[in-house]
């Protein structure tokens, strides 16, 4: 007799922090060291991450080496930062994001002349991909994330997600343009 299924998987949290967060009690964050994870830092302050920013991706590449992260994909937004990777351990994690995160602000703060005490409003947002087809799908998005933020192409519909076979991409440099 062969089994069927593994029941606990099914109760196995994939998705942690961001806006999942809000109005619910704290839990640990599901990680894995040996799957990729996909992390996206937002934030509510007016486009403080520049797309072309080698500073911002130094100081990031900087930090995931000091603590034996590995980067597969990095993509920068005006808005929030998203990168897959894969940790070594649940302690070089959060020394991670915790250097890393005070590391921004304070990059920023010279950068922009003001104090930005506030730049991260939610706890980072991180998700445990599967290796091969979730992996490559998550790093695609990432690609068509950081075109979109250097201007290369546009979403025309962000409310709705693509349906198949429907184009939801256009090179065309502004939304304005046939």
């Amino acid at each position: 007799m062969r089994q069927v299924s593994f029941g606990f998987l099914k109760d196995y949290k994939k998705e942690f922090g961001g806006s999942l967060l809000k109005g619910k009690r704290k839990t640990a964050r599901p990680l894995s060291t040996k799957a990729p994870i996909h992390l996206v830092l937002k934030s509510t302050h007016s486009r403080p991450f520049h797309p072309t920013s080698r500073k911002l991706e130094k100081l990031f590449r900087t930090h995931a080496q000091k603590y034996g992260l590995k980067i597969y994909d990095l993509a920068l937004n005006w808005s929030h930062i998203h990168a897959l990777i894969t940790i070594p351990s649940r302690q070089a994690y959060l020394a991670f994001i915790r250097t890393l995160t005070a590391g921004l602000v304070r990059l920023l703060s010279s950068t922009l002349g003001k104090s930005l005490k506030g730049l991260f409003d939610l706890r980072p947002f991180t998700r445990i991909l599967s290796w091969g087809r979730e992996f490559t799908s998550v790093r695609g998005y990432l690609e068509l994330n950081q075109m979109e933020a250097l201007g290369l192409i546009f979403r025309r519909d962000k409310t709705k997600a693509p349906r198949r076979g429907r184009v939801s991409w256009s090179l065309s440099p502004s939304p304005g343009q046939k």
